[in-house]
């Protein structure tokens, strides 16, 4: 049941004059007007307020919903990002793990997830002249990071504090919670929105059948014992050529924001994916990374390519490089299953960083 308009705004603004306190040295922040409705799952006697259709950005999809639990003091945050290569799925799937949201919401973690922009690609039979300009991957990524700062921007009204952030999701929700963990931080102190001047850097990332970077030209290196296995199917282990063979000719150049594929390898696209490339990115100063891929059948040659368990050894062998904080699992057996030795499970993960 809905509350009153009224009372809904009488909670907010009694929060925000509450958490006025947890940064005495700043001045009170607007308040963001929120009202209060039923959750959409049983969260089994927690006691949290849940809000929906949070407008954060002005894009048509710059949704989310937010749990946020009752606690004296300010509390940490969670966002999760849905799945769908990017081109489809919604933040209703972040309200899909209810044993998690509990989880967070008892240990006064707030619960965000959110909507971002999905890339439009063309049929195959249109062929690659009409891929529009849509700014590839990275609009919808820059989404999510737009996110994190809109709800440290009203961390008063939220009761949150601000430095205490993490994200996960899965598929390409977990990649974009590795690009998040991996890149330098994007805020804009100069900026005319408030909000852009956020920091968009987080404490931990944790990320299920994730994808390793998404400089996809790299694939072909990591990827390449299992490419190898098929290479009279594929024609190739070289991922253009990989795509073209099963069909994703036009989902890599429009995932890459161009038009064609001699433009993947142009100057200004190498630095398009040095911008998007995870592994690349990765230091020993970043956020603490969780890691679990899953096997994966051999029906769809795509999907193959896009969770693989390669992909985890890939983010483990770079983080064991650069000596940054991972827990990472290849689920199944065969020559790249493996299992973290610490047993730690992905909420125990996050909830440690962010104490």
């Amino acid at each position: 049941m809905k509350s009153s308009k009224s009372l809904c705004l009488l909670v907010v603004c009694l929060l925000a004059v509450s958490c006025g306190d947890s940064d005495s040295s700043e001045a009170p922040r607007p308040v963001l007007e929120l009202e209060f409705t039923e959750p959409p799952v049983d969260l089994e006697g927690v006691s949290a307020r849940y809000a929906e259709n949070v407008r954060y950005g002005e894009g048509s999809r710059n949704f989310l919903d937010i749990y946020l639990p009752d606690c004296p003091e300010p509390t940490g945050l969670a966002i999760y990002v849905h799945g769908g290569g990017f081109t489809g799925g919604s933040r209703s799937a972040g309200h899909n793990n209810v044993g998690n949201i509990r989880e967070l919401l008892r240990n006064c973690v707030a619960y965000a997830t959110v909507d971002y922009f999905l890339l439009d690609v063309p049929s195959r039979e249109e062929g690659t002249s009409s891929i529009p300009a849509q700014g590839g991957v990275l609009s919808s990524l820059k989404d999510n990071a737009l996110a994190l700062q809109f709800l440290r921007y009203y961390y008063q009204t939220l009761n949150i504090d601000r430095p205490r952030a993490v994200m996960l999701g899965a598929s390409a929700g977990a990649g974009a919670s590795l690009w998040m963990a991996t890149r330098d931080d994007m805020a804009d102190p100069d900026n005319a929105d408030p909000v852009r001047r956020e920091s968009t850097r987080i404490r931990a990332a944790g990320a299920m059948a994730t994808q390793a970077t998404y400089d996809v030209i790299r694939w072909g290196d990591f990827l390449s014992p299992l490419t190898e296995q098929f290479i009279d199917v594929l024609g190739g282990t070289d991922i253009p050529t990989v795509a073209r063979a099963v069909g994703a000719e036009n989902y890599m150049l429009t995932f890459l924001g161009v038009a064609t594929v001699d433009e993947v390898f142009s100057e200004a696209n190498e630095a398009y994916r040095a911008n998007i490339d995870m592994l690349g990115m990765m230091d020993a100063d970043d956020a603490p990374i969780f890691v679990r891929n899953y096997e994966t059948g051999f029906g769809n040659l795509l999907n193959v390519f896009l969770h693989h368990k390669l992909h985890a050894h890939a983010v483990k062998a770079r983080a064991d490089e650069v000596g940054l904080e991972i827990v990472a699992y290849a689920e199944g057996g065969g020559p790249y299953g493996f299992q973290d030795p610490s047993g730690k499970e992905l909420i125990q993960f996050l909830l440690e960083h962010l104490e």
